[in-house]
């Protein structure tokens, strides 16, 4: 595949993948409003503690994605369609067991609801039951349909994912906004989404078809013993990964609702939805690349590879830099406007959300190179570590410092792991590159990010401006002074021109020279 082949699909993946994201994003505001004003703040609690604990059902699904797309690469490169056929055919069986799995899982949970959700308010307590099944059921259902999505995502041809799921979030959002709006119930807004569920489950089956049409002419083709011994083999160490991340990335609510309780949950998931968005919104970019990074890392040499990573990587540090100063300098002061002061965390804990935001951030292109070179056994046992830190440290300082040590220790357990070393495999094993260029790169920007915050919080404390006048001052500093500080920094960096030079390309959708 041709540089200008591969910058096309690109452009489709980001720019449907953005729009999708901002649609979401405008739509998450306005039903998050609704949501307050019409459910009560146990809710929210009770929303992020189920989407959390069946987060962590998602382990019988033990990684498999991953090794379900980079076993794709290969055959969509050769245009093998037999064989592709016979991937699909039998990853299709393994994710119905995953969603029996799944299933009897999450049933087996029902007996002790009330032990988990301590102290519920009258309404969530009637309807606790229910409330979780219908979670449950949206959760399973998605399983259906997850090999397919896969198959698109490996296509470079993301953006047909993008444009469905759009126009159907959009229908659902404004059916539950229909709904809160004229029976202010939790259970109905839930049914709307599990309808919204089986018909996207529908629409992307005949999107398959569709795009497809070999798999139903080689729906009978079978994969080779040794195929499915590779893909078994690489599914045990993604799944260690995916034990490991679950038990990082899922648990904090846990703890929260053990020592401060629901309401505390509730208000951390008003950050969570603003960081959550913005880190969907950057990582639409990123995905719409990865199949791209594939097919680069499949078909070209180990200079153009690292060229790449490196462009990447400034990217990603520049979007995720801004972000997390965006987090930082601005984030108590949209709460405060958008849904008053009663919901205002402190700034420490501010801190702390900002910290793992960058740190799982900056982690974005090392995963990308890491999956897509197939190391996926490099590493599996280190993040149960991950994990495990994560754990203790999170019980021993949430005793302590409550949510801020909660969020702190998920920090120390990532950069005590994987922050280093998956950098350290992918430049050693996959680059045959010194990892010192990495981290040397990785403490600049670390710095220079240190040094816009200092610069504008300063700029902050010599001219105060508070309301609405004053969050649009902050955001023009956002904006200019951090860009300022990177453009001096790194306008000489090959990373930095490099980049240049593909924006134009994307801008002017020609090949790039």
């Amino acid at each position: 595949m041709n540089n200008n082949s591969r910058l096309s699909n690109v452009i489709k993946n980001v720019s449907f993948g953005l729009l999708a994201q901002g649609i979401q994003m405008v739509l998450g505001f306005v039903s998050r409003n609704i949501f307050i004003q019409y459910l009560a703040v146990e809710y929210l609690g009770v929303n992020g503690l189920f989407t959390n604990i069946l987060a962590l059902l998602s382990l019988a699904e033990l990684g498999i994605t991953s090794a379900i797309v980079y076993s794709l690469y290969q055959p969509l490169a050769e245009k093998d369609e037999k064989k592709l056929a016979g991937l699909i055919g039998f990853f299709s069986k393994v994710y119905s067991r995953i969603a029996l799995i799944v299933a009897i899982i999450g049933l087996a949970l029902v007996p002790f609801l009330t032990s988990i959700v301590e102290n519920p308010s009258q309404p969530i307590a009637d309807n606790l039951y229910v409330i979780y099944l219908l979670f449950l059921f949206n959760t399973v259902s998605a399983y259906f349909m997850q090999y397919k999505l896969s198959l698109f995502h490996a296509d470079q041809k993301s953006y047909v994912i993008s444009k469905n799921n759009t126009l159907l979030f959009l229908l659902q959002s404004l059916a539950q906004i229909v709904v809160l709006i004229l029976f202010k119930n939790f259970i109905a807004y839930l049914l709307v989404q599990s309808v919204f569920q089986l018909v996207s489950n529908f629409v992307i089956s005949r999107k398959v078809a569709q795009h497809y049409p070999f798999l139903k002419v080689y729906k009978n083709e079978v994969i080779a013993d040794e195929a499915k011994q590779k893909i078994y083999s690489n599914v045990k160490s993604t799944g260690l990964v995916k034990v490991g991340g679950l038990l990082v990335n899922s648990t904090d609510n846990l703890f929260l609702n053990y020592f401060s309780g629901l309401i505390q949950v509730g208000f951390l998931s008003n950050y969570v939805l603003l960081t959550g968005l913005a880190s969907g919104l950057i990582m639409q970019v990123f995905s719409g690349l990865t199949g791209s990074i594939a097919n680069i890392n499949v078909t070209e040499s180990k200079e153009k590879q690292t060229n790449t990573f490196h462009i990447v990587n400034f990217a990603n540090f520049w979007i995720f830099g801004l972000a997390t100063i965006g987090i930082v300098f601005l984030i108590n002061d949209f709460i405060l406007l958008w849904i008053g002061e009663k919901f205002v965390l402190s700034q420490n804990v501010v801190l702390a959300l900002a910290l793992n935001f960058y740190i799982f951030g900056m982690q974005n292109a090392v995963w990308t190179f890491k999956s897509t070179f197939g190391f996926f056994k490099q590493g599996q046992y280190l993040v149960l570590l991950t994990a495990l830190i994560n754990v203790i440290f999170s019980f021993i300082f949430g005793y302590f410092y409550g949510l801020f040590g909660i969020l702190i220790a998920t920090a120390v357990a990532r950069l005590l792991t994987n922050a280093w070393y998956d950098p350290y495999i992918v430049f050693t094993l996959g680059l045959k590159q010194n990892p010192l260029s990495y981290l040397k790169k990785y403490i600049t920007y670390l710095i220079v990010i240190m040094v816009s915050l200092i610069v504008l919080f300063g700029m902050d404390y010599y001219f105060p401006i508070t309301g609405l006048i004053g969050l649009m001052w902050k955001i023009l500093l956002c904006i200019f002074i951090p860009n300022g500080i990177i453009y001096l920094v790194f306008k000489n960096t090959i990373e930095f021109k490099n980049l240049i030079l593909i924006l134009k390309a994307v801008v002017a959708k020609v090949k790039i020279p």
